[in-house]
């Protein structure tokens, strides 16, 4: 639904609006000795407009890239390709129920397939599990970032969008095995397909030259680390309740290693979404980077994170 698909006065539309939408873009301008004229693309998947209101001062709370809703100004009028509203609010608390790829703008994401992938496994999650999500993920940037960033710097997914590739793929896989085995949690290995290489989006920073470098925390701290702790500030900031199993169970998927040393202190999988989420997140990586290397036929090239050069039968 574009604007200008918005009748003027058409109240049945509104009904039908989704009730939380991400903004594109905000310009204010003075429109009188007294009053702002604030003017916002607005986007949700399933519609995009532009809204204009009045205000005495400027609500700095509404930002690119964060979520709103709309507070409509009696029958909605679209005056010059806007239509006209009483104000946006701006979200600060987690929606439960929303699913952020919903809200994803075509600039963050062109490969809108790749995203309805990423929104079906949010759908798949249990209730918990989604507030978690969505209370780690409500900072719009932090969101962008994870949309949009690569998975590494020169191995594998170094593309843009390639963090969120990555997920979706060690996702589905964790999805399609955990649904085999008896003693595995779906929604459990869902999630944590999701997050693995989520705290990346803060590991990774672009250079003026459009390359990509090792942030301070990067190399000080790593996405491990961070993921724990967008975990544990997400629950707390926001009053996430998981089962005591269930919380600890996805800080171990997220932390355990087979090969660590005992002094690190870092314990071996115990859990068998341990062990899948381990194995697929390393098949993900080394299926992207043979597939870049290989060839049509015979020998392809040769990659320094391959233990060697890639070859196959087509």
């Amino acid at each position: 639904l574009a604007v200008h698909a918005l009748p003027v006065g058409d109240d049945h539309v509104v009904k039908h609006l989704p009730l939380t939408f991400r903004v594109q873009s905000i310009a204010r301008l003075y429109f009188d000795g007294h009053d702002k004229m604030n003017r916002a693309v607005l986007f949700h998947e399933r519609a995009s407009l532009t809204v204009e209101w009045l205000s005495r001062s400027v609500d700095v709370r509404i930002v690119t890239g964060g979520l709103v809703s709309i507070r409509w100004l009696g029958r909605p009028t679209c005056v010059k390709g806007a239509v006209r509203i009483a104000r946006l609010v701006p979200l600060d608390r987690p929606e439960p129920s929303l699913n952020l790829f919903d809200t994803v703008p075509s600039n963050w994401l062109a490969d809108r397939a790749l995203l309805r992938r990423a929104g079906a496994h949010w759908d798949g999650l249990q209730p918990s599990f989604r507030h978690l999500f969505n209370a780690i993920f409500w900072d719009g940037e932090r969101f962008r970032r994870f949309c949009m960033g690569p998975s590494s710097m020169n191995g594998h997914h170094n593309v843009d969008n390639g963090n969120l590739a990555h997920a979706i793929d060690v996702a589905s896989m964790m999805r399609e095995w955990c649904g085999r085995k008896d003693i595995a949690s779906t929604p459990l290995g869902i999630l944590a397909g999701l997050l693995h290489d989520a705290g990346k989006a803060d590991e990774y920073r672009l250079k003026p030259d459009g390359s990509w470098m090792l942030s301070d925390r990067g190399k000080l701290l790593g996405h491990k680390i961070t993921n724990i702790e967008w975990i544990v500030t997400a629950m707390a900031k926001h009053r996430v309740i998981l089962l005591t199993g269930h919380y600890e169970a996805l800080l171990h998927c997220l932390t355990s290693s087979k090969g660590a040393p005992e002094w690190l202190g870092i314990r071996k999988p115990a859990m068998l979404e341990a062990v899948m989420l381990s194995n697929l997140d390393r098949f993900s990586g080394t299926e992207d980077l043979m597939t870049r290397c290989a060839a049509n036929d015979g020998w392809g090239a040769f990659h320094p994170h391959l233990s060697s050069v890639t070859y196959a039968v087509i």
